[in-house]
């Protein structure tokens, strides 16, 4: 019987990254100078070792990054296979990462512990494909007839996926001639931040930039937003019958070959609702969706359509609030939230009393992960009040806390090793972070 994760607390670990199970001890470094050009060598046996560090902050569960198999090399404009969103074939483990019984081992020794595992998955896309040639390459999509060709007109395969139509940025988030990634407001000859008069973005725009969901964007695109591609990576077309059919069999083959309790779906708001909900269907467990918005009538609606009330994802990541207790712990820039709580909390209050989520419990409360800035890097670690503020607010926000691996140690690279740290169960930051877990419980805030 999977294990609930509602309201549980969860320490989120990218495999690569997190612990290796050799002995080395030496922190990750690269010859090119580049963070994420090469494997760091964590495995999902280096986790295992680790469990008694992890539940010993009194964590209820773990969220592992992606453990299939990867399509090699690296180009850095869509990622890195040592993430683990370079699917090669879904059925295979990647052999950097471990093996098959590796991951059985490993969900076999959360459950033994009373810890939920959730795990990672892609359903969106593929590896990068720039030819034909590519995709024969994966499994199980392995035609071009699998993946979406948006305004492909008389060009061949080869032709487009050399320069095929964004789900990003220009074109999809705001309109074609804007600046790059959209941007609402740009810094003035006195520092200051001003409305970007050359962007889609209307003036005084309650957000940074135009992303999912802002619909008031001029040139906003959902339809190249949902079958136009994640950069270089084959975006899958659902609609296509063995598509859809596929990754359902595929999700509901990973949740009971490897005792998964629920999955982090990544790039979620780039699918349908009707997509998203016909996989939480298969599912059978919970999902949270990665739906990186600051609209939260449209955030709410990845849990539950608002036209019919249909279920989509029975959870979501809760990018809303962590754009602005970041600028509100922090001094990060986000519109009105600069050092501002009062705005987060006139926030959290909307959230909870206003808009039209399904289920509270099911929201992910972070401050920072694996494609954003640090914490100890967003918030200046001489100020530990600021850090320490912001941790408490995640642990005690309604929902479910999530903490990327290396916060208690004050780690400022956004991937880097954390084996070099030795796992230190004694550090200010570790200590804090168990005490919060163990309030949760005296108080019943864990359901």
């Amino acid at each position: 019987t999977p294990l609930p994760i509602r309201g549980k607390s969860i320490y989120f670990v990218l495999i690569d990254r997190f612990a290796r199970h050799d002995g080395n001890t030496t922190e990750c470094g690269f010859s090119d100078g580049f963070q994420d050009n090469n494997w760091c060598n964590g495995t999902i046996a280096g986790i295992i070792e680790q469990l008694d560090y992890i539940q010993g902050a009194g964590f209820d569960g773990i969220w592992v990054s992606p453990i299939v198999e990867q399509r090699p090399g690296h180009n850095g404009v869509s990622g890195y296979p040592s993430h683990g969103y370079w699917a090669k074939n879904l059925y295979s483990i990647e052999p950097h990462f471990g093996s098959s019984e590796d991951v059985r081992k490993l969900a076999t020794e959360l459950h033994s512990r009373g810890m939920a595992f959730i795990l990672d998955i892609v359903a969106n896309h593929m590896g990068p494909v720039h030819r034909a040639a590519d995709v024969a390459t994966y499994h199980p999509f392995d035609k071009p007839e699998y993946y979406h060709q948006l305004d492909i007109g008389d060009m061949t395969f080869d032709q487009y996926a050399s320069k095929a139509v964004q789900a990003v940025n220009q074109g999809a988030f705001c309109k074609v001639d804007g600046p790059l990634m959209c941007a609402c407001y740009v810094s003035n000859a006195q520092g200051m931040m001003v409305s970007n008069m050359s962007s889609g973005c209307p003036m005084s725009f309650e957000d940074s930039n135009c992303r999912p969901g802002s619909f008031a964007c001029e040139g906003y695109n959902e339809t190249r937003m949902h079958d136009g591609w994640f950069f270089d990576l084959g975006d899958l077309n659902q609609s296509h019958p063995f598509v859809l059919e596929e990754l359902k069999r595929w999700i509901k083959w990973l949740k009971d070959t490897y005792m998964v309790d629920a999955f982090r779906l990544d790039t979620a708001p780039y699918m349908s609702l009707d997509v998203l909900s016909a996989l939480q269907s298969a599912a059978g467990i919970p999902m949270l969706g990665e739906v990186t918005t600051s609209n939260m009538t449209y955030h709410a609606s990845f849990q539950a359509t608002p036209s019919s009330g249909k279920t989509v994802l029975d959870g979501v990541l809760n990018f809303p609030l962590t754009y602005v207790a970041t600028a509100a712990f922090c001094g990060t820039w986000f519109p009105n939230a600069v050092l501002n709580l009062t705005f987060l909390g006139s926030r959290v209050k909307h959230q909870i009393q206003s808009s039209p989520y399904r289920d509270l419990d099911l929201l992910g409360n972070f401050m920072d992960n694996h494609d954003q800035d640090r914490l100890a890097k967003l918030c200046d670690p001489c100020e530990m009040g600021r850090i320490y503020n912001s941790l408490a607010w995640t642990f005690f926000a309604r929902g479910m806390p999530i903490m990327y691996y290396g916060t208690e140690v004050l780690m400022t690279e956004q991937r880097g090793s954390m084996w070099q740290f030795g796992f230190n169960q004694h550090s200010h930051v570790y200590q804090f972070v168990k005490r919060l877990n163990l309030i949760r419980r005296l108080q019943n805030l864990e359901l």
